[in-house]
Formats: structure tokens, sequence, C-alpha cells
């Protein structure tokens, strides 16, 4: 899975962040929204690109601010939120390990490249402070 992650960021694969399921934990809320507030804030410099793009929704949920210019990959909700925006995102890792302590159990970040190679990779959080690793792989038998 590293391999796969390195080589997509190293050089800098166009790709689609997805946050499904990415519910703030109560107990995180206070401190989303204040990262989201100040993304500049300490400790979140590196996170900035994403926090500045992410917001949380009615219901708690992480989500992205649709793009002024429309090129998302869905369609805004009725709060002008998506669930994916494209993008470079170096610092995937970095954001994943940042969510898995305020996502409850079941949310799952998952990136897609938009380039030729069709990568797949991303994270799931336990709701407990820790994530897993996700790639796409093939199942089953051949038809």
């Amino acid at each position: 899975m590293r391999k796969l992650e390195e080589r997509v960021l190293d050089m800098g694969y166009e790709s689609s962040l997805h946050l499904i399921d990415i519910k703030i934990k109560p107990a995180s809320v206070s401190a989303v929204k204040k990262a989201l507030k100040s993304p500049g804030g300490r400790g979140l410099a590196p996170l900035r690109f994403f926090l500045e793009r992410a917001v949380l929704d009615s219901d708690g949920f992480l989500t992205f601010k649709a793009s002024p210019d429309g090129h998302d990959p869905y369609v805004p909700d009725k709060e002008g939120t998506v669930p994916a925006l494209f993008g470079k995102w170096y610092e995937d890792e970095r954001i994943a390990k940042w969510l898995r302590r305020h996502s409850e159990k079941g949310g799952r970040m998952i990136l897609h490249s938009v380039e030729a190679d069709g990568a797949a990779w991303g994270w799931e959080f336990d709701g407990r402070g820790r994530m897993r690793a996700m790639t796409l792989r093939s199942v089953g038998k051949w038809n």
C-alpha cells in the first residue's frame, strides 16, 4: 500500500478525495470547528489546503464547500457542499491521521486518481483513534 501511495504522491497525481460518512465525534466538534476556522493554526499548516475547503454540515458530517468554478465530481447539495473534490492531495496520509482522531466509527477517506492509471486508495476509521489502509483489489473468481 505504501509503495502505491508514494508513487501517486511523488508524481502529484490529480485525484478526487471523497469523505464518506466522516461524522465528527461530539467531543471533537469544537476542535474541528476551530481548525476549519483557522486552518493555518499551530500544527495545522500542512493540512491548510484540506481545511480551507472542508466544512461541517448541519448533521455533523465533514464535507467540502463546492468549488466556485463548479468543476466538482458531484453536484452541490442544498447547503452548497459536495462529498468530494479534485486536487493534488500531497498530504493525504497526514489528513487521514488528523481525521482518525475526530471521526466516529465507519468514516472513510477515499482517493481516486483521475489520471489514466485509475489508482484508488484510502483509510477507514474505527472511532477510537485508529485507521486502516484501504486499496482497490480484485475479489471473486474470473467469469
